[in-house]
């Protein structure tokens, strides 16, 4: 059973496994940071300090912005990042933030997660980051991300947006979901023993099918905390039940602001099965590009990595502005 159906039919949920031993230990040894991106930026917006993840911030080429989803961090995107970054041929930047109350992001009112703050937060980064941007901007966001970025383009505060791609979201299965969640999170581990103990379970349960994925990006998702025997004990770095007010007001309307965003766009499914009304009638209109990877669990970027980084550079290349020089009247130009 993989991470879709945890979300959507919460059950059979594994317990935690035991502590890793032998080769177990080497298996799951965390990743970091630095083989995937080149930089880590403290961005500064309002009372909040942002992690952001950062590689090519020097190139001229397209930028491409990566959200994660609740409960996630710019990590689950740093195998597609590294990725995109060795086909860069046209100096790709890639910057992926760690939203706030999630990663390394510090600062107050961290427990507000309303979907009016995230946004605000998302273009207050990539304005300070790139102020008076004039290159292609492609916005990318995986399951809650995916509303963020999506709500961002529709806003027009960031210009002229190149291109929006949503990654395993749709809302239709998302609200139809949000009684369930709550069983899931109960039924997931409360704490772990060790941070390859948390790797490992991500693993086997199938939430992140990449095991280098998961080496990488899960020890971002817990933080140390005193256990009852006065010992080390690993728990969430991100309690998503506090958030359950949210929940609602990320994914109501997601589908008609994605449609009528004003770029082109491109959702990424794990199956055609998720598809709500509204959605199938604007990819019969050839509103929207649709990627299909029936391989993938929830975190497609984390299972599929390379096939999501081609998608999303694939996008990119016939979506891209192109300056084509126009000829003045009595000008020398050929």
């Amino acid at each position: 059973m993989d991470f879709r159906q945890h979300i959507f039919k919460a059950r059979n949920i594994p317990l935690p496994p035991l502590e890793p031993t032998g080769d177990d230990v080497d298996e799951f040894t965390p990743l970091e940071w630095s083989s995937y991106f080149e930089s880590r930026q403290a961005i500064v917006v309002g009372d909040t300090t942002f992690n952001v993840y950062c590689s090519g911030l020097s190139n001229s080429g397209p930028i491409f912005v990566l959200h994660h989803g609740a409960g996630h961090s710019g990590l689950t995107f740093g195998l597609v990042a590294r990725h995109i970054l060795n086909g860069g041929a046209a100096g790709f930047t890639v910057v992926a933030p760690d939203a706030r109350d999630h990663g390394n992001t510090t600062g107050a009112s961290q427990e507000d997660l309303s979907l009016e703050r995230m946004v605000d937060d998302f273009v207050g980064v990539i304005q300070n980051i790139f102020p008076n941007n004039s290159r292609d901007l492609i916005l990318v966001g995986h399951s809650m991300g995916g509303a963020v970025v999506a709500h961002a383009a529709a806003s027009r505060r960031l210009g002229s947006v190149t291109g929006l791609i949503l990654i395993d979201i749709v809302e239709g299965s998302a609200m139809d979901s949000l009684s369930s969640i709550p069983t899931f999170i109960h039924a997931r581990p409360k704490s772990f023993t060790s941070v390859e103990t948390a790797i490992k379970w991500h693993v086997e349960s199938g939430a992140i099918q990449s095991t280098e994925s998961a080496r990488l990006s899960v020890p971002t998702l817990i933080v140390p905390t005193t256990s009852e025997d006065g010992g080390t004990a690993w728990t969430w770095r991100t309690q998503l039940l506090p958030t359950e007010q949210y929940w609602r007001g990320w994914y109501s309307g997601l589908s008609k602001t994605f449609i009528s965003a004003p770029t082109a766009k491109l959702l990424v499914l794990a199956g055609t099965d998720r598809l709500d009304k509204e959605l199938l009638i604007a990819q019969m209109q050839g509103k929207f590009q649709l990627e299909l990877l029936p391989a993938a669990g929830h975190t497609i970027q984390e299972d599929l990595p390379h096939r999501v980084g081609d998608a999303i550079v694939s996008f990119w290349r016939r979506n891209q502005r192109v300056n084509i020089p126009v000829r003045r009247p009595n000008s020398h130009l050929p």
